[in-house]
């Protein structure tokens, strides 16, 4: 696939993204999520694993949007991961346009289970125009 880079994003999305616009997601926490490197503890939700889900629920609000052919790439995270999340948790995640510069759109990012936070920060996708080779 080759990606094309484009000054002009007005037309990657059917409807404009704005500060503010939000969504949220929950994930189950399970094995391949987890890492057990720390002699004598639980296996725990990894910091790359955290990061996925903060970036898949913030390009959740743009996946819906996309004009055929457009699509989204993390291009930028600064995720602080605060606690642990263990097998079986549940995590709610939300996302939130903190603010749209050209085809850069940044979220803020919080990740909780049972309402204590686990993660935040933020994540950039950038728009893109992805066209077969």
């Amino acid at each position: 696939m080759r990606i094309w880079r484009t000054s002009d994003h007005t037309d990657l999305l059917t409807v404009a993204v704005g500060p503010g616009d939000r969504t949220h997601r929950s994930f189950d926490v399970g094995g391949e999520m987890l890492t057990g490197h720390v002699p004598g503890a639980p296996a725990v939700l990894s910091t790359p694993a955290l990061i996925g889900l903060l970036e898949d629920t913030a390009a959740d609000i743009l996946r819906p949007r996309f004009t055929p052919g457009a699509a989204s790439v993390g291009t930028w995270i600064g995720v602080h991961h605060r606690a642990p999340a263990l097998a079986g948790d549940r995590v709610d995640v939300v996302a939130t346009v903190a603010t749209v510069t050209g085809r850069h759109i940044t979220f803020d990012v919080t990740a909780s289970v049972d309402g204590r936070t686990i993660g935040d920060g933020q994540v950039t996708q950038t728009l893109i125009r992805a066209t077969g080779a």
